[in-house]
């Protein structure tokens, strides 16, 4: 480990932390896939193997986000996200895991990811957790929250119900520095990065990899619709280096290394689209690796539609986070076996 790379990881081991996620995710080369695509060399970094709750990308997140609340002695929490949600799944595991009094506060709607009946994916398992679950319409959302944290406090809780955007982006400074090493380990120096997210995550490698001084290009697909109008490579790396002070250093993050689009969100959040079904397919049938019609799935068929457009050079080394979302695919078995 270079001096930089120490600097940076003392600086997050200052901070509480909960050790949830099996670390570091591995690194792998998608030989086959890279073969039929015909272009350059693709390698995922497999963040939907960080162990908790069948892995995802909010696991690196509840690290730190949850041990916050803890130092500053709340014993109880509360979220609130769609019903077929991965942070409240890995939330629930978590709350298992660290004795917590956990509350998920569902979004309930028409679509896929706001069904609670039948009780599949995440929902299933959130279930299967133990977790005080409230399903509500989104009119009654905010209510519902401050009437579970009431609840909590009457019981004689300390409730907590602000998880930190800023301390999930931390948690993907240290995603960077994984990376940084495994690329060594590797001998290559990439030059894309894909990634399902347009916020905290893409902020946080973007710190990482600004702090490590390593010029890689990012690209982000969030998965719903968002503005195209420009300021948004310089919002997200206003957040990364905001990322990087809060742990007591300093970087220059260039938004020129930044793209974000929502082309391939489709319809909206939640409704796979064609090209998202026939990506899925390709990964698991080429690799053996599964990603969802929600998040990952998306984030994947981007790579590949920007790949045959010659987005990328044939000769580079292109990483694609995976930020898992694996149950997912149980909710959405219909349109996957079309």
């Amino acid at each position: 480990m270079d001096c930089q790379t120490q600097t940076v990881q003392r600086a997050i081991d200052a901070l509480p932390r909960h050790r949830l996620s099996h670390l570091p995710t591995p690194l792998q080369l998608c030989t086959r896939l890279t073969t039929v695509l015909n272009g350059p060399r693709i390698w995922v970094k497999r963040d939907d193997m960080t162990g908790l709750a069948l892995g995802g990308n909010k696991t690196r997140y509840l690290e730190f986000t949850l041990a916050e609340a803890t130092a500053q002695g709340y014993d109880a929490v509360v979220l609130s996200a769609v019903v077929q949600s991965n942070h409240c799944r890995q939330f629930a595991a978590a709350c298992a895991r660290l004795n917590l009094k956990g509350v998920i506060v569902l979004r309930e709607d028409d679509s896929t990811m706001g069904r609670s009946h039948p009780a599949q994916g995440n929902y299933l398992l959130d279930r299967l957790y133990g977790i005080d679950i409230r399903v509500a319409s989104p009119a009654d959302i905010n209510e519902t929250i401050e009437q579970e944290k009431q609840r909590l406090n009457n019981a004689g809780h300390k409730t907590f119900t602000g998880l930190s955007g800023l301390l999930s982006r931390v948690a993907y400074i240290q995603c960077a520095l994984e990376i940084e090493r495994q690329c060594q380990d590797e001998s290559i120096a990439p030059g894309h990065l894909v990634i399902g997210s347009g916020g905290n995550s893409l902020a946080g490698l973007l710190a990482g990899f600004a702090l490590l001084g390593r010029p890689l290009r990012l690209l982000g697909t969030p998965q719903s619709k968002m503005s195209q109008a420009t300021g948004i490579s310089e919002q997200i790396a206003r957040q990364a280096e905001q990322a990087a002070a809060h742990i007591g250093l300093t970087c220059s993050a260039d938004p020129a290394l930044i793209k974000v689009t929502d082309e391939y969100v489709g319809r909206g959040f939640g409704h796979p689209e064609q090209r998202t079904l026939d990506a899925i397919r390709l990964l698991a049938r080429h690799e053996g690796i599964l990603v969802d019609p929600t998040y990952s799935g998306k984030a994947f068929a981007c790579l590949v539609d920007q790949l045959r457009q010659g987005r990328f050079s044939d000769s580079e080394d292109i990483i694609f986070v995976h930020t898992g979302g694996t149950p997912l695919l149980f909710a959405y078995g219909e349109e996957l076996l079309v």
